[in-house]
């Protein structure tokens, strides 16, 4: 297993988190083979995969089985390449359908409020501000944010960002974002690294790099007191996409924007675009 991880990171460039992610799988599915006297990967039968996915599904979502199944097929691919097995169970088994769950998306009203609102004195309120304003303005997840480095941003309005599968692209800044960015660089990072040495573009209140879990308490935070919903970056990012297609931008455009290595994946929002319009559409109209 851990052979496999490691060709994983190398072959694929899969990310820290992925692999993790993929590890933590295996080890579940380990633990079912110990239970089942199974102690070689090319003693998995059918029937035993059936039995583990059986009771996986009886108590994890359908995302958790698919990703699952996902770290399965990766592996036992590799162990057939590597001529660890011949045959492959993992190919008689379907990945369970996923629902399309829509993603939750402010209002032009709700945004404005929040990027808006008063934030705390000093230099975190600055990186606050700069952070808001960033994730709504260039639709970035929580890890490339965290992962930016102060020459990223230096000037300018395109900033050149590594996303999923290590992949790079260029997202854009909103003339607020660049403002803001410019006042956080001046007055408010310098005095938060004044004794601390570090290249990432935010930081804690210590001078110490953001992490992913602190930029999301500090979205929830500002979320639930000026919007009244609670919300995360990714809140920001979906919000992000929606309001681009509201205002007419091309899918492809925004799946660049966005990152998504397939138009499937953008096209979510093209649905949740629609039911806004048929809510504004029942809301507004007299005989709807």
């Amino acid at each position: 297993m851990e052979r496999f991880l490691r060709a994983l990171g190398a072959e694929r460039g899969a990310s820290p988190h992925t692999l993790r992610a993929y590890a933590h799988d295996l080890q579940d599915l380990c633990g079912f083979l110990a239970s089942e006297g199974i102690r070689r990967w090319e003693d998995l039968t059918l029937p035993a995969l059936r039995r583990y996915l059986s009771r996986l599904v009886a108590r994890a979502s359908p995302s958790t089985v698919g990703r699952r199944l996902s770290a399965l097929r990766g592996l036992y691919r590799w162990l057939v390449r590597e001529g660890r097995i011949s045959l492959n169970p993992i190919r008689a088994v379907r990945t369970p359908r996923r629902g399309r769950p829509l993603p939750t998306a402010l209002t032009h009203e709700q945004v404005r409020a929040l990027l808006s609102a008063p934030l705390r004195p000093g230099p975190l309120g600055l990186r606050d501000r700069a952070l808001l304003e960033l994730l709504y303005g260039s639709g970035l997840r929580a890890s490339e944010v965290v992962g930016l480095r102060v020459a990223d941003v230096q000037r300018g309005r395109e900033v050149r960002v590594v996303g999923k599968g290590r992949k790079e692209r260029v997202v854009l800044l909103t003339h607020s974002a660049r403002r803001a960015l410019d006042t956080y660089l001046r007055q408010g990072r310098p005095r938060l690294v004044a004794r601390a040495s570090t290249d990432a573009l935010f930081t804690s209140a210590r001078g110490q790099p953001l992490s992913v879990r602190g930029l999301q308490y500090i979205v929830a935070r500002a979320m639930a007191r000026w919007t009244g919903i609670g919300g995360s970056p990714h809140t920001l990012r979906h919000t992000f996409a929606t309001h681009l297609l509201e205002g007419g931008a091309d899918l492809r455009v925004v799946q660049e924007l966005l990152g998504h290595a397939h138009l499937s994946t953008t096209q979510i929002y093209t649905h949740l675009s629609r039911d806004r319009l048929k809510d504004t559409y029942t809301r507004s109209h007299p005989r709807a």
